[in-house]
């Protein structure tokens, strides 16, 4: 009687484990993950520069959000921006979270893997996809020391004092032999030098800027400011769209980078490196 009641007490264990794994992943979605990705912008900085870290996932179904997605915590970073953009494609979803961090101290921080839990479509069973972790090194302020047999501050600024007093003594003697000796003539002073004219600037410089900073950075904000430049180059109102710009310039070359950022703006996330270099290049050859 024992050992039947042994048996029983097993099966009922396990028909409670049966049933509570199916529950639990009742809660989770069914999705084809085919790419999950982090990286930084920037891995080596230093304090008080910004750097970005870009988690990007795409799945194979038609999705408008996707909740399930964890970003890493970022520690003592401070946390400028946050911004999630959902881009559907023929292929699927492309989900890009772009997170704008600065760094207060320096050090090595590694940012633990993004990650999501779904039903995965090709197995049916409950999985966790995450990306891999990234590591960015903040340098430190380097503290400057006296080096050996240099003069100590009391002794620096007597030495100063001395060679100001020395240099008054020489101005005031030279000062007063002239008086002796001037002429019956007054001198007639020089006219100023005339301020040398600064040219004003064009919206090719506004581009030429804005193309520089994002070259370095190629983030969300820098390519805001050379769409924004290049559709002022065109002599396009502010706000409007590109076939507004394409309407009031029949410069081929700049029509070629108008293109080329709005591709970049607002195109497929899985092909904004190969718009972006499209851009940077069409650009370039515009300014000549």
């Amino acid at each position: 009687m024992a050992r039947a009641r042994r048996g029983v007490a097993v099966a009922l264990v396990a028909a409670a484990l049966a049933l509570g794994a199916p529950a639990a992943a009742q809660g989770l979605r069914t999705l084809q993950v085919d790419a999950f990705g982090m990286h930084a912008d920037r891995t080596h900085l230093r304090i008080g520069e910004v750097f970005h870290l870009a988690i990007h996932v795409h799945v194979h179904e038609r999705v408008t959000a996707l909740d399930e997605l964890v970003v890493p915590n970022v520690g003592t970073m401070q946390l400028e921006g946050d911004e999630r953009r959902v881009t559907g494609s023929p292929t699927g979803t492309d989900v890009v979270e772009t997170l704008t961090l600065e760094p207060a101290a320096g050090g090595t921080y590694t940012f633990n893997a993004a990650y999501l839990d779904a039903i995965d479509a090709r197995t049916g069973k409950p999985t966790r996809f995450s990306a891999e972790p990234v590591r960015v090194v903040v340098d430190s302020p380097v503290p400057s020391y006296p080096r050996p047999g240099t003069l100590s501050r009391f002794a620096r600024e007597t030495v100063v004092v001395g060679a100001g007093v020395v240099t008054v003594m020489i101005v005031g003697l030279a000062l007063y032999r002239m008086r002796r000796r001037r002429a019956t003539a007054p001198l007639s002073a020089a006219p100023p030098a005339a301020a040398p004219l600064v040219p004003p600037r064009t919206p090719r410089d506004e581009v030429a800027d804005a193309l520089r900073v994002y070259r370095s950075a190629p983030a969300n904000g820098s390519l805001v400011r050379l769409r924004g430049a290049l559709f002022a180059a065109a002599g396009a109102q502010p706000g409007a769209t590109l076939r507004d710009a394409l309407g009031v310039t029949r410069d081929l070359p700049l029509r070629t980078a108008l293109g080329a950022a709005e591709r970049t703006a607002f195109g497929p996330a899985y092909l904004r490196d190969a718009s972006s270099v499209e851009l940077i290049d069409a650009t370039q050859a515009w300014l000549g």
